[in-house]
């Protein structure tokens, strides 16, 4: 019998994130509408299963890992091989300067501030929505904070730019008050912003597809590299645990890539 409960509560305890712990039960949880016990065969089965259904291989290694993972709370011996996947040598879908500009005009001349200063505080920072989410107004008046994120303690900087432009919108608000927002709200998720990023796409002209909230953190670091080639201080700023994780930034996009080929192979 599957232990749902002792499982959430031993990846509580490991001090996963709830998106990880949710993760891992979804998986779980796919496993026991297949089988009621743990075992090897059953595991290549299930994986096999979810190859077959045309799941990504980054989603089918989740579920795999999940189901290691509550081997591991239950001490059971297991081993299975991931699918291999293909490193991402590209980044695309990343909103450019012209665009974030734009945009910010267009929420200027609407007198959309609060939208204004949301998108601001985005790009000019790299934040994750799960961390902006978090900063108040006297975090920024510091100039830094220093917050948990996932495993590790991260370091954000606001740069002085951002702390002058924002000075006056920042007068309105309470020390401890949360920055990042909606207008009848005083907090926003992720959701919120990507939903909302849409609309501006359409208002502005602007491809719905570079209009996601990760988008602005990917204009942080390649904007920064224009201006600073300093790959590891761009992996500290980021919170990345690994100086490999940052490189993407140094390649090319895919679109970059195929018109270079074009160009070069020409015999």
């Amino acid at each position: 019998m599957i232990d749902f409960d002792g499982f959430r509560n031993y990846l509580y305890e490991e001090e996963l994130s709830k998106n990880t712990i949710k993760v891992y039960l979804t998986g779980l949880q796919q496993y026991s509408e297949q089988y009621d016990e743990i075992t090897k065969p059953n595991l290549i089965a299930f994986k096999q299963s979810l190859i077959e259904k045309g799941l990504k291989p980054k989603t089918v290694n989740n579920r795999i890992t999940a189901i290691l993972q509550y081997c591991k709370f239950k001490e059971i011996p297991m081993r299975v091989k991931q699918i291999k996947e293909q490193r991402k040598t590209y980044i695309d879908n990343v909103i450019t300067s012209e665009q974030v500009e734009r945009l910010l005009e267009g929420l200027k001349a609407d007198g959309n501030i609060v939208w204004y200063f949301n998108i601001l505080l985005l790009s000019k920072t790299g934040m994750r929505i799960s961390e902006a989410r978090r900063i108040t107004k006297k975090d920024i008046q510091k100039g830094s904070v220093t917050m948990p994120t996932k495993a590790h303690m991260r370091t954000i900087y606001f740069p002085k730019s951002l702390v002058d432009e924002m000075q006056e919108y920042l007068s309105a608000l309470a020390d401890d008050e949360l920055v990042l927002r909606t207008i009848r709200s005083k907090g926003v998720s992720k959701e919120a912003v990507n939903n909302r990023l849409k609309i501006f796409a359409e208002k502005y002209h602007i491809p719905r597809e570079v209009m996601h909230a990760h988008s602005f953190r990917h204009f942080f670091a390649i904007e920064f590299l224009k201006r600073k080639n300093d790959i590891a201080l761009l992996a500290d700023i980021l919170g990345h645990g690994s100086v490999n994780v940052t490189q993407i930034y140094l390649r090319q996009s895919q679109e970059q890539q195929k018109d270079a080929v074009d160009k070069a192979v020409n015999w």
